[in-house]
């Protein structure tokens, strides 16, 4: 295997990490946030009898959506990193190619 396709696969394989590890963060860290919100809104409605539900429905709804504009964040990052690996994929094989 020569030099440049070691790069490659290392890149590759980082960028394959990297992808990987942001998704589960932001799922992972988006079901805890969303559980914790839904607990506490919860509590406070059983506390007040339900005379805060109005509210404590618009603090979900906010939550949800800023998870959902995360989310969608983070796979914005996913697709740039798609596309700084191909990049580099090009880079490594015209310089294999010219050698």
């Amino acid at each position: 295997m020569s030099t440049f396709d070691e790069l490659k696969k290392k890149a590759d394989d980082l960028v394959d990490k990297a992808r990987t590890t942001v998704g589960d963060l932001a799922d992972q860290g988006g079901d805890r946030v969303a559980d914790a919100v839904d607990k506490v809104t919860d509590t406070v409605d059983e506390k007040t009898g339900g005379s805060a539900s109005a509210v404590t429905a618009k603090v979900d709804e906010a939550v949800a959506g800023a998870l959902d504009i995360a989310q969608n964040a983070t796979s914005t990052v996913s697709q740039k990193a798609s596309e700084a690996t191909n990049a580099a994929r090009n880079v490594v094989k015209r310089t294999s190619d010219d050698t």
